[in-house]
């Protein structure tokens, strides 16, 4: 007879980076531990198994670049950030996807991987769900890929980002592989709908032999100045010849307050200039001229004829559009107060004319 599964009460949650239970009630020193700790504490209820979610394919986000981005670095700023070396390769996802029909027995992907029941294993790259005939087989013949399968059947609720780099010279020519390899770049974990950190990313893949992106440096920056230094220092090192060539890039991630995961890379083929001058905010443009106003009046009057032109609700939305159209045309700003001039219209031209 099966031995029953332990029911835990409501009130104990599962910490997944720690694998065990916690006590949410009152002041719990373990609680309080977690809650202090630099990456977000990935808490599930007993009651969500770690099986994968019948989600769809959703594409890993795209990584903006650091320095042409201004939102971006100011969304960085109080981040603890992890910068690991970006590798010049295919981006790619292998997980688990739900069977449309039983009998349809997909072992294409498996190997000597056995999975689980009712799932098969599907490979997209960047952009669809089911990768290219030549990547798939890149992929396949890896020696890794044998060992994120095994990874992904023991935590089904995992998609496993890599960056696929084929033997020989890479995509850009800045990287020379021996062999095909598969560096684990992120794990999105469909249980808790968010990313691992990256310590939690390098502890499953240690345990499974699986390569991860070399982490280069752990940062926190309070100014845009300060970013910017270390990021110009990460440039520096990029560049700098190493016995496989040049590293491409960094990327840097972290987890802002709300458990959000941003992140921004920094490539050599991103052109710097040597001086900037940046001014934040909404551009300044000059007023529209008094002649541009009355001529978008004019427009009005004519369009509208004499006895509707004088009725202020009917012109007066018309002429305010028109007014609108021009200084957009001409890169004007609205010198605002549009009824005057329109009052003053009316008494110089129409007025006159009856």
């Amino acid at each position: 007879m099966r031995k029953p599964k332990k029911k835990y009460p409501s009130y104990m949650i599962y910490d997944i980076k720690h694998r065990k239970w916690i006590d949410m009630r009152c002041n719990n020193p373990k609680l309080k531990k977690l809650k202090d700790e630099s990456v977000p504490v990935l808490l599930t209820t007993p009651f969500n198994t770690i099986k994968p979610k019948e989600l769809s394919f959703e594409r890993y986000p795209h990584i903006p670049i650091l320095e042409t981005n201004a939102r971006v670095r100011r969304s960085l700023l109080g981040l603890r950030l992890q910068w690991t070396i970006k590798h010049d390769g295919q981006n790619v996802t292998i997980w688990l996807k739900k069977k449309k029909y039983a009998k349809n027995s997909s072992s294409l992907y498996t190997g000597l991987v056995s999975l689980p029941k009712g799932f098969e294993i599907v490979i997209s790259s960047h952009n669809q769900e089911n990768a290219a005939s030549d990547i798939v087989a890149c992929v396949q013949g890896a020696e890794e890929y044998q060992k994120i399968l095994k990874l992904i059947t023991d935590n089904p609720s995992f998609r496993v980002v890599v960056e696929e780099c084929a033997k020989g010279a890479s995509i850009t020519g800045i990287r020379r592989y021996a062999r095909a390899i598969l560096y684990v770049v992120d794990i999105f974990d469909t249980a808790i709908n968010n990313f691992l950190s990256y310590t939690q990313v390098y502890q499953n893949c240690y345990h499974y032999g699986i390569p991860v992106v070399e982490l280069y440096a752990t940062t926190r920056h309070r100014t845009i100045k300060d970013l910017r230094k270390f990021s110009n220092h990460v440039l520096e090192y990029c560049n700098t010849e190493k016995d496989y060539g040049k590293d491409e890039g960094m990327v840097a991630k972290g987890f802002n307050k709300d458990g959000e995961y941003l992140m921004a890379k920094v490539k050599l083929d991103i052109p710097r200039p040597i001086v900037e001058m940046v001014r934040e905010g909404p551009p300044v443009l000059p007023q529209i001229p008094e002649g541009e106003i009355y001529g978008a009046i004019d427009h009005a009057y004519q369009e509208l004829g004499n006895e509707k032109f004088q009725d202020v609700k009917i012109a007066m939305p018309l002429v305010a559009r028109m007014v609108s159209e021009e200084c957009k045309r001409h890169f004007y700003s609205s010198r605002g107060n549009l009824f005057k001039y329109y009052k003053e219209f009316l008494e110089r031209y129409v007025n006159r004319k009856t």
